[in-house]
């Protein structure tokens, strides 16, 4: 599995259904990885004696520059071994590998220029309790422009349904 991720570079292909499997699994492992993180934070929170801010500043005072070059490393892993076959299956399409995913990488920054992210707060009304407290729920988050998700999924999809050597050399004899 390894040898897939992170291995031949320049040679290696890949079709269509381990093309989709490998991408499944990197994203399956992705998900592990932040929720295992967020759980580990929580039973942390949960030892320590269940105020979050006091844990948060605690585990970042101890563990924050480890913990950030962790999540980097991650981060970096994660991004070599989807590009590696993400490289691989264009190969495998007999596509050039450089200039397609430079193409890929060119469209996708000239759409979120023209779409840029919208971003969406969302707030709730403050409660009160029996002892007199007030809360009030407030978040904000950024969402991609449908416009980028559109072509990030189209490219997905080429990637998943079309066939192997459908743009390499043919052979008529």
């Amino acid at each position: 599995m390894l040898k897939t991720y992170y291995g031949e570079w320049g040679t290696g292909k890949l079709q269509r259904l381990p093309y989709l499997g490998y991408h499944l699994l990197l994203m399956v492992l992705i998900m592990v990885i932040i929720i295992g993180t967020i759980f580990a934070v929580g039973a942390a929170e949960n030892f320590i004696g269940g105020n979050l801010a006091e844990t948060q500043t605690m585990l970042m005072d101890k563990f924050g520059f480890v913990a950030i070059a962790g999540i980097m490393v991650l981060i970096f892993a994660a991004m070599l071994g989807q590009i590696n076959i993400l490289g691989k299956r264009i190969r495998d399409m007999g596509l050039p590998v450089l200039w397609t995913i430079l193409g890929i990488i060119v469209i996708s920054l000239v759409l979120n220029i023209a779409f840029p992210p919208e971003e969406i707060a969302i707030s709730a009304a403050s409660v009160q309790s029996a002892d007199g407290s007030a809360t009030a729920v407030a978040a904000s988050t950024t969402t991609a422009s449908m416009v980028v998700q559109i072509f990030d999924m189209l490219v997905f999809l080429c990637l998943v349904f079309i066939p192997s050597n459908a743009f390499g050399s043919k052979n008529r004899d």
